[in-house]
């Protein structure tokens, strides 16, 4: 089945060619789909294999181990990469870029989406992870969610209240993202470009981004801010090898040069010892953590 994919199938791929935070271990089988037909062939690959299969978007909001990750990866960047628009609704694949989709719609002036701008995903990254900020959620702008299940069949899902909650989306299990339905609205292509730019303005300077990172780190608890936190503790700044609490922004780790996945894993368990102690609150880390 592998044979039958038109995309590239590798073999010991060093995942940290694909992650923001420049930092992994090697994928067994890492495929990168041309189409939905061969994402069809991996997961059959997978199931009848009895392997396990894990799907990267842009691998911006993730950290791999140094060990790497079994089975088979799916790399969706580059696949499912068009949208359409028909009227005030698009249709986007998994693999599209975010801020291209933004940018995309801008040009013919939809709009409604500017909160998303600056948010380093693909549209299935974002989904996955309920992308956003407090001025709102993709969640907030999704009609329709359409998967691949690991049967190989298609399957529609039109979310509910509760589908879409803070930095999650409870999809079916063992599914894939490969695209959704989203609501824009009309808005002059000018006003939407002075948005995003105030909004990129803003982001540039609280934000660590000419550092490889992997986003926010830490869930806000309720009724609380994670950064603040993390700064009342003192670890603003906090090496242990390459990795970093960003001096920039404290829910920030970044590699600096030559981190390990270990070193990032001995921060969080710091910050987290920490603020466990301070606060008596438990922090929930927002980043997607896998491998061994």
């Amino acid at each position: 089945m592998l044979g039958e994919i038109r995309g590239e199938v590798r073999f010991k791929e060093p995942l940290s060619f694909h992650t923001s935070l420049r930092i992994g271990g090697p994928a067994d089988i890492f495929v990168v789909p041309q189409d939905v037909d061969d994402i069809r062939h991996a997961l059959m690959f997978a199931e009848r294999e009895q392997l396990p299969v894990s799907v990267i978007g842009g691998g911006n909001n993730m950290l791999v181990k140094d060990r790497g990750v079994r089975g088979v990866v799916l790399r969706l960047e580059g696949c499912l990469g068009r949208a359409e628009f028909h009227g005030e609704e698009a249709i986007a694949g998994a693999g599209v870029s975010l801020s291209a989709f933004i940018r995309e719609a801008a040009a013919i002036n939809l709009g409604g989406i500017e909160c998303l701008v600056g948010i380093p995903a693909t549209i299935g990254g974002a989904l996955a992870m309920n992308a956003g900020t407090t001025d709102g959620w993709i969640g907030d702008f999704v009609s329709a969610v359409y998967f691949l299940h690991p049967d190989g069949t298609l399957g529609e899902f039109k979310p509910g209240t509760a589908a879409f909650t803070y930095r999650h989306f409870n999809m079916p299990v063992g599914a894939v993202l490969i695209g959704c339905r989203m609501r824009l609205h009309r808005r002059a292509m000018a006003e939407i470009q002075k948005e995003m730019k105030q909004r990129l303005k803003v982001k540039k300077s609280a934000q660590p981004l000419a550092l490889a990172s992997a986003g926010c780190v830490w869930k806000n608890p309720p009724g609380d801010v994670a950064t603040r936190m993390i700064e009342k503790c003192g670890l603003k700044g906090k090496r242990i090898n390459g990795a970093e609490i960003s001096s920039k922004h404290a829910n920030f780790i970044v590699n600096r040069g030559g981190a390990s996945s270990s070193d990032i894993v001995a921060l969080m368990d710091l910050t987290r010892e920490r603020v466990q102690a301070q606060f008596s609150v438990t922090l929930e880390h927002e980043i997607r953590i896998i491998g061994e």
